[in-house]
Formats: structure tokens, C-alpha cells, sequence
């Protein structure tokens, strides 16, 4: 196996974290509570650029979770108590309509392989995104924040 071989195998299998990054900007503007919080404080936490974060801020603020101030003297501020804001809104806001679990869009239709895992995948990714589902809207922000030390 070549390095490029194992680097494209590493970009395929990589676990978008997206919605890690998301709550780890809610649980920093949490737990710092009102003290005024900007993109780039909350960049050194995630360690990335602020335009990400702003990037993921728009969609937060979209999805009534944030309010975002720009400017200068901007910042970022919960619109919602964090015990009122589960990991499954924060997930809808950042992956709208985004199971974990997905089908490949396109297989060959002539291959035997190809139309089983068509068949049964679908059912087991179901109860699997049901059960990630579940277990998201049972937790808080406020339940992780909770547990900085």
C-alpha cells in the first residue's frame, strides 16, 4: 500500500467533528456565562482559525441557539439557558437533515454485493441513527458544562 493509498483511506474513514466543535463553542460561552465572548477566544479553545468558528456560529445563531453581534466590539451570547438546549438541536443546526449513518449515494446496480447492502444497511443505520438520536436529546449543555474542571 502506498502513502497516498493510506492517506485517501484515512480522508474516507475521517468522523466528521463538526458537531464537536459546535458544542464545544456552546460549553465555552456557557461556562464562561455573561462575560462578552468573541470568535476569537472561542477559535483558541477549538485551536482553529475565527473564520471557522464564525462559519459555525451562523448556523447556531440561524437555528435560534446564539445571537451574534459583529463588529469591533462584537461577541457571541446564548439565546437559550444551556439546560434548555440539548446536543440534538445543537446537531440539527450544524448537520440539518444529517444522519450519522448514511448510504453511499451511488453503487453499482449489477453488482450482487451492492444491491444486499442496499437492502439491509438501511434498517441497522436506522436504529443506529435512532439510538445516536436518543442519546442526544437526553443531554443537556448544561450537563457537560457541568463537568469542566
Amino acid at each position: 500500500m502506498t502513502s497516498i493509498n493510506r492517506t485517501y483511506i484515512v480522508l474516507f474513514m475521517a468522523a466528521n467533528s463538526l458537531l464537536a466543535g459546535a458544542v464545544q463553542i456552546l460549553c465555552v460561552l456557557a461556562w464562561r456565562g455573561e462575560q462578552d465572548t468573541n470568535s476569537e477566544q472561542l477559535a483558541k479553545s477549538l485551536n482553529t482559525n475565527p473564520v471557522v468558528v464564525r462559519r459555525v456560529l451562523k448556523s447556531l445563531e440561524s437555528h435560534g441557539l446564539v445571537k451574534v453581534r459583529p463588529g469591533r466590539y462584537g461577541g457571541v451570547t446564548l439565546l437559550r439557558s444551556p439546560a434548555d438546549i440539548t446536543l440534538e438541536d445543537i446537531h440539527k443546526a450544524v448537520e440539518p437533515g444529517g444522519a450519522l449513518f448514511a448510504m453511499r449515494e451511488r453503487g453499482n446496480p449489477r453488482c450482487r454485493v451492492n444491491n444486499t447492502m442496499t437492502r439491509v444497511l438501511p434498517p441497522l443505520f436506522g436504529a443506529a441513527n435512532a439510538a445516536v438520536d436518543g442519546a442526544l436529546r437526553r443531554t443537556t449543555l448544561s450537563s457537560l458544562v457541568e463537568k469542566i474542571t
